[in-house]
């Protein structure tokens, strides 16, 4: 795996599941998650340099629609309309908080900022993008605006954790009137969670966005000095050599999802940006994918290997 290791904590299951059953089909590497692309294409969204494959189907994308978010917030930095230095209090962004429902993304935000009363508007940014926090996409979605993420992606973008609170929580009301009376009461609630049928049949129907727009979103965000120091996080990490490969990503995962949208810039090549969405996973293939990363191997591969772009280009002609 070598230098593939800094990317699982980029992507962390938004809801808890049971133990993995044995693979039907075992995504272990960048060459089987091929096979499996070449033998399901409808159910995969592939979109960089030279290849749209279902570039304008509405696809869920699980937390990989952060990019969305991020994009409002630069957008918004850029226009005077946010500061980055703006004090959240802390005590806020926890009322967000679903237990049991994020992989511990929200907590391990929490331990790496280690914040006082309140943490930056830009803190804040960072652990949706390094920790994959839901909670705290949304109560960015709430400070910038709804439409300010509709204008950017072109197509609603709703609350994550109202979706999780209106499918599993037993919350009757629309998905944002759900997060706002929950954030109000300020009452933490742990959901009941459904077998892995259930769940994936609800992820295969949010948080829906065009890959293409996220693929030309990641291309804009590469260029910009604030997207790119928050997608580069991982570039930080030991072992990570940005004289042999510059990487910036956003993964994302739902029980049958598994998404990513990632920047390669090989040393003396030419950036390859990458949006790759797998839906409808088998139970036993989605946790193949949770425990290689193949996906992202994958991506990589790509961006530095000519032989295996032209087959992955020759598969979905």
């Amino acid at each position: 795996m070598g230098m593939f290791t800094f990317l699982t904590a980029l992507m962390a299951a938004a809801l808890v599941t049971p133990a993995a059953p044995a693979a039907p089909a075992d995504l272990k590497d960048a060459d089987a998650v091929l096979g499996y692309i070449a033998a399901h294409p409808a159910d995969v969204a592939l979109v960089t340099q030279g290849i749209r494959h279902n570039a304008s189907r509405l696809t869920p994308v699980a937390s990989t629609v952060k990019i969305v978010h991020l994009a409002a917030y630069v957008d918004a930095v850029r226009r005077k309309k946010a500061d980055p230095a703006e004090p959240v209090p802390v005590a806020r962004w926890n009322a967000y908080h679903v237990p049991g429902t994020d992989g511990g993304a929200h907590d391990r935000a929490l331990k790496r900022l280690h914040p006082g009363a309140d943490v930056t508007l830009d803190q804040l940014v960072s652990a949706m993008i390094e920790e994959s926090d839901n909670s705290a996409a949304d109560l960015l979605r709430d400070r910038l605006g709804p439409e300010a993420l509709r204008r950017i992606a072109g197509t609603p973008v709703g609350t994550i954790n109202g979706e999780i609170l209106r499918a599993f929580a037993g919350c009757k009301l629309p998905a944002d009137a759900c997060l706002r009376d929950y954030v109000r009461a300020g009452e933490p609630v742990q959901p009941a969670l459904p077998a892995f049928a259930r769940q994936a049949a609800w992820a295969d129907t949010v948080t829906r966005v065009k890959p293409g727009v996220l693929q030309r979103l990641l291309g804009e965000l590469r260029k910009d000095k604030t997207a790119s120091r928050h997608l580069e996080w991982p570039m930080r990490q030991p072992g990570m050599d940005p004289e042999k490969v510059l990487i910036g990503t956003k993964g994302g995962s739902l029980p049958g999802v598994v998404s990513e949208a990632m920047y390669v810039v090989p040393a003396g090549g030419e950036p390859r940006e990458t949006v790759l969405a797998l839906r409808r996973l088998p139970e036993g293939t989605w946790y193949s994918a949770m425990r290689s990363y193949a996906h992202q191997q994958f991506i990589v591969r790509m961006a530095t290997d000519p032989a295996f772009y032209a087959k992955v280009r020759a598969a979905l002609k």
